[in-house]
């Protein structure tokens, strides 16, 4: 984390988003939180909280970042992909060549997800999305992963 601290200054003092510190947070083996597959560091919540704690001293924006990557971002893809999903995004993750975002709140209701509107329906090639998001974490990134909630339409409003 020490040699973390000139990179995350420079950046923090000019607003800015510290991509070259990135290679650094993976070489410290705390990127992936609870993954144990893939290389992963299979963090026990009290592991997690002091990796996110000690960020935070320095940036709380950095802290934040690093907590949608891999709690809402990738840890729902380990919880809930397919094996070839998990296969195919959480590498990706882990080596921040993917950053990992997370779409659930909406205009209305927040992030009260039994008030959920927005909606999924599987078409050729994907699914069609209608609805509203007001926040996104990490959907700014250029190589994004977004995991969106919806309510999928083929399965009667199912999230």
């Amino acid at each position: 984390m020490e040699k973390l601290l000139p990179t995350l200054t420079k950046y923090i003092n000019n607003c800015e988003f510290p991509h070259e510190a990135m290679p650094e947070i993976v070489k410290m083996g705390c990127n992936g939180f609870h993954i144990k597959d893939f290389g992963g560091p299979n963090l026990s919540q009290f592991g997690v909280a002091a990796v996110v704690f000690e960020l935070a001293k320095y940036d709380a924006s950095i802290a934040t970042f690093i907590a949608v990557h891999n709690s809402i971002g990738m840890q729902v893809i380990d919880m809930l992909g397919s094996d070839e999903q998990r296969a195919r995004f959480l590498p990706d993750g882990l080596a921040f060549k993917k950053i990992y975002g997370f779409g659930l709140t909406e205009p209305e209701y927040g992030s009260d997800a039994t008030s959920l509107k927005t909606s999924a329906k599987k078409v050729d090639g994907g699914y069609i999305l209608n609805g509203k998001k007001r926040w996104i974490g990490n959907s700014t990134f250029p190589n994004s992963v977004v995991v969106v909630w919806a309510r999928n339409e083929d399965e009667g409003g199912k999230i």
